[in-house]
């Protein structure tokens, strides 16, 4: 023990020996092989989700004995990762596809920052964005080296055990084994020509490894294992977390936070309130007008000179950039409001309450204007997606309206739950379904469809384009699908890695097979 504590380079050693450190090792060694396997010159299908289910095991497994896995609040924001990665298996939208590949990876390190308790500030502090930017950038690569650290330190460490003995000692014998061999198989090839003529053979088996392509490979492996020992590494050799106190701390906490959104509160509220007098006023006037059009088109009729589209297009962009501007005053008001201590705080909360009420009638009327549109011109990824953006919106204000009337609604931690599990609803919605369906539908009663358009979408519109060509009797609209549908059989005929598997192209392929 006193030559440990008298030698550095001892106790180093000892340090990176231990046997946790040699599984954590393997085990990201093994995500690094994992990787070359599914993703190595392939494209992403079920191999995405397989790889963060095998990533989050290896996590489990090397924790398991520091930090026991809870089923508790922390574990399950895990879910909406899991779901993003299996769109790579169930759907081909490109869009989301990019947009998974950089979100994805931000969940996972903020998710596993806290599995292994290892944020300062709690993940809906704006400040919890930095470690999650500290955790991609600089963890992965603070602790590159210590792979091969741990490769010496075992290398270095004394046969004490029987079990290090015995595999030393095998080692020794194969070595030995293999420098005989050198001499004894040219000798029997000599003695015996069948002999011979199998070991001619060997090298056709060595012709089929390209030294080419095993070089990049074992970089891509080595890459991936030094950087996930590394990431892993800095989470479960240390251990900072948050101050958990008891009550009289948590306490101190909520007051401390209140004084300081009161030393940072700075508008006058009598000045806010006459503010927002004049803007619910003329929102007021601006919504009787618009409930005039909204049910007088509805049930009148459009006002003279107006068609669809005119009505439809004027205003809707600035409608929802006033839905923002609202959101913006309103979260102002909640934040950096000087409290009266009078009557007059619950005017503004009152003014507020309007203000959120009449923005909700202003998501309305651009939703009935989108909608308007569609019935003309019809839909588009575009314009699904406003859609979704305004049912996104509405959600929000719907928070915000809770804020106004409960201070202690968090609403950063609100619109960030939202936020998520919005996101991850989008993209199991099947948006490019949607759009198919809904123009097949305007079709079919007598209007006109973009099929070029419609042919651009992803592979999850395939059936039911094959099932409109077969369908339909306009021999000019069957003609086009198949001259559009032409480059996704070229793609789909393409044979493809059992890595690359997607539900989505699956049932194109299937569905265009029977065509």
């Amino acid at each position: 023990m006193s030559e440990i504590h008298d030698n550095p380079s001892v106790c180093k050693d000892e340090l990176f020996a231990k046997k946790e450190n040699s599984v954590l090792l393997i085990s990201t060694l093994g995500l690094g092989l994992l990787f070359n396997l599914l993703f190595y010159g392939k494209p992403l299908g079920v191999s995405y989700p397989l790889y963060i289910m095998a990533l989050y095991l290896v996590l489990f497994w090397n924790m398991r004995n520091k930090r026991p896995l809870k089923v508790d609040q922390k574990l399950l924001m895990g879910i909406p990762i899991i779901l993003l990665s299996f769109s790579y298996f169930l759907y081909s939208n490109q869009v989301f596809i990019v947009l998974n590949f950089m979100a994805i990876p931000i969940l996972v390190v903020a998710h596993t920052l806290l599995l292994t308790s290892n944020n300062r500030y709690e993940w809906f502090k704006s400040q919890f964005l930095g470690e999650v930017i500290y955790g991609m950038v600089v963890r992965p690569l603070e602790n590159f080296l210590k792979p091969f650290y741990v490769i010496l330190a075992f290398a270095k460490r004394r046969p004490n055990s029987g079990k290090y003995r015995a595999a030393s000692k095998i080692l020794i014998g194969l070595l030995a084994a293999a420098g005989l061999l050198m001499v004894i198989i040219p000798l029997l090839a000599s003695a015996d020509d069948i002999f011979r003529q199998l070991l001619e053979r060997v090298p056709n088996v060595f012709r089929v490894i390209n030294i080419n392509e095993i070089v990049p490979r074992l970089i891509v492996v080595t890459l991936v294992t030094c950087l996930v020992f590394s990431y892993l590494w800095s989470l479960l050799s240390c251990k900072v977390g948050l101050n958990k106190g008891s009550s009289d701390t948590l306490s101190g906490e909520v007051l401390k936070t209140d004084s300081l959104q009161k030393s940072r509160a700075f508008l006058d509220p009598i000045t806010v309130t006459s503010m927002l007098v004049l803007i619910d006023l003329l929102y007021t006037i601006f919504i009787a007008i618009q409930f005039s059009y909204l049910f007088g088109s509805l049930k009148f009729g459009l006002p003279p000179n107006f068609t669809y589209s005119q009505y439809a297009r004027k205003g809707f962009f600035e409608l929802v950039v006033i839905t923002l501007i609202n959101l913006i005053i309103l979260l102002g008001n909640m934040n950096f409001l000087k409290s009266s201590g009078t009557k007059l705080d619950q005017v503004v909360k009152l003014l507020n309450t309007i203000l959120v009420a009449s923005t909700f009638i202003i998501l309305l009327s651009a939703h009935f204007r989108m909608s308007l549109y569609e019935d003309v011109y019809g839909y588009t990824y575009l314009r699904v997606l406003t859609h979704a953006f305004m049912v996104y919106l509405f959600v929000l204000l719907a928070v915000t309206l809770c804020k106004i009337w409960r201070q202690r609604t968090q609403l950063l931690k609100s619109y960030l739950v939202i936020s998520i599990v919005a996101y991850t609803l989008i993209n199991y919605v099947n948006i490019d379904n949607i759009i198919v369906k809904n123009n097949i539908e305007r079709y079919n009663q007598g209007n006109p469809i973009d099929i070029t358009y419609l042919t651009t979408l992803s592979y999850d519109v395939v059936p039911k384009l094959v099932d409109l060509a077969h369908s339909t009797s306009d021999r000019v609209l069957a003609d086009q699908l198949e001259k559009g549908l032409i480059y996704k059989k070229q793609v789909l005929a393409k044979e493809r890695p059992w890595q690359s598997f997607n539900i989505s192209m699956y049932r194109a392929s299937k569905a265009l097979s029977q065509q």
